[in-house]
Parts: C-alpha cells; sequence; structure tokens
C-alpha cells in the first residue's frame, strides 16, 4: 500500500460520523481534543517539549501528555494553570449539557 492510498482524517470522519457510537465518542470528546490541539500548537509556536511546558505551568510532563491526547477533558483548575503560566485564554461555553471551546 502507497501512502497516497491511505484515507485522510477527514474522510475517515465523514465515512463514520454517521455511526451513533462513532459520534457519541466524538462527541465526548470534541472539547478535550480542542483544548489539546490549542496545547500542542502553543508547545510548537515556542519550541517546547512536555516537559518544558510543564515546567512553565507547574505541572508535571505526565500531565501535559495526558492534556495532549484528549481523552479526558482538563478541569477548570488546570485551564487556569495554563492560562496563567502561558497567557493562553480559554473561552468556555457551558449549554445544554455540553462544553464547547470557542476560539480567542
Amino acid at each position: 500500500m502507497n501512502l497516497s492510498d491511505l484515507k485522510t482524517s477527514a474522510q475517515v470522519h465523514d465515512e463514520q460520523r454517521h455511526d451513533p457510537e462513532f459520534r457519541s465518542e466524538w462527541d465526548r470528546t470534541a472539547f478535550a481534543n480542542d483544548i489539546a490541539l490549542r496545547i500542542l500548537r502553543y508547545r510548537q509556536e515556542h519550541g517546547l517539549t512536555q516537559a518544558g511546558l510543564a515546567r512553565e505551568v507547574g505541572m508535571t510532563q505526565s500531565v501535559i501528555a495526558r492534556l495532549e491526547s484528549g481523552d479526558q477533558p482538563p478541569s477548570i483548575a488546570t485551564l487556569v494553570k495554563l492560562s496563567k503560566g502561558t497567557g493562553m485564554g480559554f473561552n468556555i461555553k457551558v449549554s445544554g449539557g455540553a462544553v464547547e471551546f470557542i476560539a480567542a
């Protein structure tokens, strides 16, 4: 199989989006994934390792790794710590039983 034969993540998502189990998991992790991408982008833009970011915000590398996995949503206290240590802002909306990250 050639690399060009592989489907993109968007193609896979489009094929799976009608599967109720997939949709449920996608919705459950959407907020955590949005935050994970924001943290990854910050690290890349600032040339930081997970350990470097952890030192910057007063956390451990393993906490940063868990945040970047996007499996579980961060607590408000964690977002406060990240914001204080990096200057990042996190605008979130809690409505209808869901949490949504709103890009700043």
